[in-house]
């Protein structure tokens, strides 16, 4: 993966978006990296991952509601202090 200042990113805009056609490009900003610079395609296909893991998240929570598997909010709550 590409890496580039912010300063040469603002620079080189157009390049740096070409350059995202085949790879990420990180940005950075005092030696950090602040941003990524991805295609549109690369963003798109990221969002319908993101997408198709939350619906299957809710179908597994709806079918385990179904099937009578639940917690009380009380019983929740305790869990995750109890993590912590």
């Amino acid at each position: 993966m590409e890496k580039v200042t912010a300063a040469e990113a603002k620079q080189k805009f157009g390049q740096m978006i070409d350059k995202a056609q085949r790879a990420p490009v990180q940005i950075t900003k005092h030696g950090r990296g602040v941003a990524y610079l991805v295609s549109g395609a690369d963003y798109e296909e990221e969002q319908r991952q993101k997408e198709f893991h939350l619906f299957s998240m809710l179908n597994r929570g709806l079918e385990d509601i179904k099937a009578g598997r639940t917690s009380s909010l009380e019983d929740v709550k305790a869990e995750i202090f109890k993590s912590r």
